[in-house]
Parts: structure tokens; sequence; C-alpha cells
């Protein structure tokens, strides 16, 4: 297993941030690569399984996951049916306030097929940088 944190800070409030957390179907609006499309009710709330394909080109694979707690400005999604290379993942989704701007704190744990660091490094980082720009982008239109 691997664990990582992404931290990204906006110049918007909490509640704000928040809100936008609340619905997946942003992640399909804000991720150009891999392109995900959202299947069925997208909202962040206790319980609910998010139905995800994941794809490059006309290859898409599911990704589902439940939402396993929710907290104060805060959720987890657990990953059920992940695409290669993917055997387990986990996704913590948090959002701070820190000198009166908004943090969205992402706390990343997974495990797969192929080496857990070159995973981390050459997907999932860049992913992330991508999405904390695609946000930023966002909160600025």
């Amino acid at each position: 297993m691997r664990q990582f944190d992404v931290e990204s800070t906006y110049d918007t409030t909490v509640e704000t941030l928040w809100e936008l957390l609340q619905d997946a179907s942003l992640l399909t609006k804000l991720t150009k690569f891999p392109k995900v499309r959202l299947v069925g009710d997208g909202a962040s709330v206790e319980g609910n399984e998010i139905k995800l394909f994941v794809g490059v080109g006309p290859v898409e694979l599911p990704w589902d996951s439940v939402i396993a707690i929710e907290g104060e400005r805060a959720f987890c999604d657990q990953g059920k049916t992940l695409p290669f290379p993917f055997k387990r993942f986990t996704h913590v989704h948090r959002v701070e306030e820190r000198d009166g701007k908004a943090v969205m704190v992402d706390e990343v744990t997974f495990d797969s097929f192929v080496p857990n660091i070159l995973v981390e490094y050459f997907v999932l980082r860049p992913m992330f940088r991508e999405r904390a720009r695609a946000f930023q982008k966002t909160l600025n239109s």
C-alpha cells in the first residue's frame, strides 16, 4: 500500500470549495486525462455509490466507489470496482480553512499491480495537479 497527501490552496471560502466537491459530475467536467464519465447520481453523501467510467479514446473501464464516511467538510470514497492498474484505492477529501483561504486536502491510499511509486508519480500526481488548475479556473470564472 502507498499513501500520499496533496494540498491545494484557493483564494475562496471553505463553503464555496466544499460546495464544488459535493457532486462527482464536476469531476467529469474538470478531468481531461483520463476522460471520466459519470453514470447516475454523483452526490458525495454517506452510502452513495459513485459509478464512473475512465478511459482513453474508445476504451472505457469501470471505476465504482462508495462514499464510506462523511464528516465536517470531509468524505471518503472507497474503490469497489477499479480499472487496471489499481488493486485498492481510498480517497479522503477534506476542506480546511487556513489563513483566510480554503485548502483542499486529498489523502490517497492505494495499491496497484505495477510499482506503486510509478502510479503515484506518473498517473496520480499529474492528475491532481491538473485538477487543482481546473478548480482554480472554475473558481475564477
